[in-house]
C-alpha cells in the first residue's frame, strides 16, 4: 500500500495557496447554404425589398469553409430539428450585426493561415525556453511528481493533482530538462492558438484568425506557455475538445475533454459550459449526453493513483480554502482581473460593451454566445471564491474572447486595437495599489506607478533565477509578480500564506 503523501493542499485544479496576494479590500456562399454555426439548411429567401441583392444577406458557409484550410472542423450535417420547431432562419437571426460584407472580404483575403499562427507563436515562444523551468511556484512540487512517476509510485503535486501534466514532465525532464519540457508547453500553447481560430470558424463566426492571436498576445499566455505549467495543457485539450465535439464526434471528444480536467481540474466548469452551450440545440443534445457519458469515467480512471495515495480515501480532494469575506475576495479579484488586463485592454473591452450585451439577443440560436458567456460567468465566479495566481484568468480571457469573436465587435479593425491592447500590458503597465500585507492583506495602499509589463518583468526574473533550483522559496515566484503588488521586503519568505 502507497503511503499518505504531504503535499500542498490546492484548489481544484492544484493551485498553491494565495501567494501572489495584491492589494484587497472593500457567412454562407449563398442564403440557402448549411450554416456551420448551427449545421442547419436556411429556407430560400425572397429577395430584399429594399432593391438589394441576395449577397446582402449574413454570409457564412462558403467563406469559412473555403478559408478554414484543410482539417477544419464544420459541423453541416445535424441540428435540423431546432431549425423546425422554432421556424426561423437562423442565418437570417444572427449575421449581419457581426460581420459585414467588407469584413468578410477582408476575412476571406488577409486571414491568417493556420500555419501563420504556429509561425508566430514559434516567435514568441522560442526565445524563452531556455530560461530554466520558469517562475511558477509549483514547478518544484510538478518536477517532484514526475520523477515519482517515473519510480512507478505517485503523489500529487498539490491536491487534487493534475496527473496529466505532471506524467508529460516526469517523461520529458530527465531526457531534456526544462529545455524540453518548455518546448512542449510552448507546443501546447501553439495547438491552443490554432484550435481557437478554427473553433470560431467552426462555429460560424469570422475572424478567427485574430481571435486567437488576441489570446497569444496575452503576456501570462506566453509566461504560462514557455514554462512547467499546466494552464496551458488544459486549454488545448479543451479547445480541441470542443472543436471535435462540433464536428460531430462525441467519443473522442469526451476523450480530450477528460485529458483538459487531467491537466486542471478546474477546467470542468468551462467543460460543464461547454456542454450546456452545445446541447442547447436540441439536436446536439446526444452528442453532449455522449461526450459527457465517455468524460465522466476516463476524469475519475486519472485520478484513481490519487486515491490509492491517500489510503485509498478522498483526502486528496482536501484543499486550501481562500475565503476571507465578500469584500476582501471581491477587491482582491478586481485587482488581479485589472493587473492581467491592464488600463488598455479595460478600455478596449468598455468599448465593446454595448456589443456584448446585444449579443445575448442571439443567446437560441448562436452556441458560440452560449460558451463565450457562460465560460466567463463559471470562471470569473471560481476566481472570486479563490483569487490567487494570474494564470487562473487564463480561461477567463479565452471565453471572454470568444464572447467578442460572437459580437459585432468581430471586425478585423477593431481586433488589432484589441491585440494591440492586451500585448502592451506586458510590455509596460499601470499600477494603482500596492498590498498593505502581501499574501494577508485586508487591504491596500494608493501608490500609483508606472512599472515595466509582466511580460518584461517575467523574463528579468528568468534570467535572475534560471541557475537555482525550481523550489518555492527562491523568491522567482516574487519577483514575477511585482507588477502587480510591487517589491517586497523579504521575498524568499513569500509564497505559503493565504
Amino acid at each position: 500500500m502507497m503511503k499518505r503523501p504531504t503535499t500542498p493542499a490546492d484548489a481544484p485544479g492544484g493551485s498553491a495557496p494565495d501567494a501572489e496576494e495584491g492589494a484587497g479590500g472593500p457567412a454562407s456562399s449563398s442564403p440557402a447554404a448549411a450554416s456551420p454555426r448551427n449545421g442547419t439548411s436556411a429556407p430560400d429567401r425572397p429577395p430584399p425589398a429594399d432593391g438589394g441583392t441576395a449577397g446582402d444577406a449574413p454570409r457564412h458557409d462558403a467563406r469559412d469553409h473555403d478559408a478554414a484550410g484543410p482539417g477544419t472542423v464544420h459541423s453541416t450535417d445535424h441540428g435540423t430539428d431546432r431549425d423546425t420547431d422554432h421556424g426561423t432562419d437562423r442565418d437570417t437571426d444572427h449575421g449581419t450585426d457581426h460581420a459585414t460584407d467588407r469584413d468578410t472580404d477582408e476575412g476571406v483575403g488577409r486571414r491568417l493561415s493556420d500555419r501563420a499562427l504556429l509561425l508566430i507563436t514559434a516567435v514568441v515562444t522560442l526565445p524563452l525556453v531556455w530560461l530554466g523551468y520558469g517562475t511558477d511556484l509549483d514547478i518544484g512540487h510538478v518536477l517532484d511528481a514526475g520523477a515519482r512517476i517515473r519510480d512507478l509510485d505517485y503523489a500529487p503535486s498539490r491536491n487534487p493533482g493534475v496527473p496529466v501534466v505532471e506524467a508529460i514532465v516526469g517523461l520529458l525532464d530527465p531526457v531534456g530538462g526544462h529545455v524540453l519540457v518548455n518546448l512542449a508547453t510552448a507546443a501546447a500553447l501553439a495547438g491552443t492558438v490554432v484550435g481557437i481560430a478554427r473553433l470560431v470558424r467552426a462555429w460560424g463566426h469570422d475572424n478567427g484568425d485574430l481571435i486567437a492571436l488576441a489570446f497569444l498576445a496575452s503576456p501570462i499566455a506566453i509566461i504560462s506557455g514557455t514554462q512547467t505549467a499546466d494552464f496551458v495543457w488544459a486549454l488545448l485539450f479543451l479547445v480541441w475538445g470542443a472543436l471535435v465535439l462540433v464536428g460531430d464526434r462525441p467519443v473522442p471528444a469526451g476523450v480530450l475533454l477528460a485529458l483538459a480536467f487531467g491537466s486542471r481540474t478546474s477546467t470542468l466548469l468551462l467543460i460543464g459550459a461547454l456542454l450546456v452551450a452545445d446541447g442547447w440545440d436540441r439536436g446536439h443534445r446526444r452528442r453532449s449526453a455522449t461526450a459527457a457519458a465517455v468524460l465522466l469515467p476516463c476524469a475519475v480512471l486519472l485520478f484513481v493513483p490519487a486515491w490509492l495515495a491517500f489510503d485509498r480515501t478522498f483526502g486528496f480532494l482536501d484543499t486550501t480554502d481562500n475565503w476571507v469575506g465578500l469584500g476582501n475576495n471581491l477587491g482582491r479579484a478586481l485587482l488581479k482581473n485589472y493587473a492581467v488586463a491592464g488600463p488598455a485592454l479595460v478600455v478596449v473591452l468598455a468599448i465593446a460593451l454595448p456589443a456584448l450585451v446585444r449579443s445575448l439577443l442571439r443567446w437560441e440560436d448562436d452556441p458560440l454566445v452560449r460558451f463565450g458567456v457562460l465560460g466567463v460567468i463559471v470562471t470569473e465566479a471560481l476566481f472570486l471564491r479563490m483569487p490567487w495566481k494570474p494564470a487562473h484568468l487564463l480561461p477567463a480571457l479565452l471565453a471572454a474572447l470568444l464572447w467578442i469573436a460572437a459580437s459585432d465587435r468581430n471586425r478585423r479593425g477593431y481586433l488589432w486595437v484589441l491585440i494591440g491592447a492586451v500585448a502592451v500590458n506586458g510590455l509596460v503597465t499601470f499600477r494603482p495599489f500596492t498590498a498593505d500585507d502581501p499574501d494577508n492583506s485586508s487591504g491596500g495602499r494608493f501608490e500609483p506607478a508606472v512599472t515595466i509589463g509582466w511580460l518584461v518583468n517575467d523574463i528579468r526574473c528568468r534570467v535572475e533565477h534560471m541557475d537555482e533550483p525550481p523550489r518555492i522559496d527562491t523568491g522567482a515566484w516574487t519577483c514575477m509578480l511585482e507588477p502587480m503588488r510591487g517589491e517586497v521586503d523579504d521575498p524568499a519568505d513569500l509564497g505559503l500564506g493565504p
